[in-house]
């Protein structure tokens, strides 16, 4: 036994349990209900909710499914609730992302799901 099994013994498997094709099509649709209440509400996200959706994305995009949910909760936290300090911090950079344009990235995310 080398070292490096020795390491690789005492943290466990490096890679997670990958996400079934199941749980990757709920965390979309969860990702594609925010977007529609987006659509209801008729207004773009805001900076809160447009970095939590972008970081999720951006984890659905490197297969990351675990993160992308951890985001699509902070998402949905109440305004009231949020902390001002990363509120504060995420209203620095100017607003990107429309739903349209969200949608759009996860169109693409959706199709490549294996």
């Amino acid at each position: 036994m080398t070292q490096r099994d020795d390491i690789l013994q005492a943290t466990g498997p490096i890679d997670e349990p990958r996400y079934s094709v199941e749980r990757k099509i709920a965390v979309h649709a969860m990702f594609e209900t925010v977007l529609n209440r987006l659509d209801e509400m008729q207004r773009a996200p805001d900076h809160w909710e447009e970095t939590c959706l972008v970081h999720a994305l951006s984890f659905m995009e490197a297969g990351v499914y675990p993160r992308a949910r951890i985001e699509l909760d902070s998402c949905i936290v109440l305004a009231g609730e949020r902390p001002s300090w990363r509120e504060d911090q995420m209203k620095r950079n100017p607003q990107r992302y429309t739903v349209a344009r969200l949608r759009l990235r996860l169109d693409g995310v959706k199709a490549d799901v294996k």
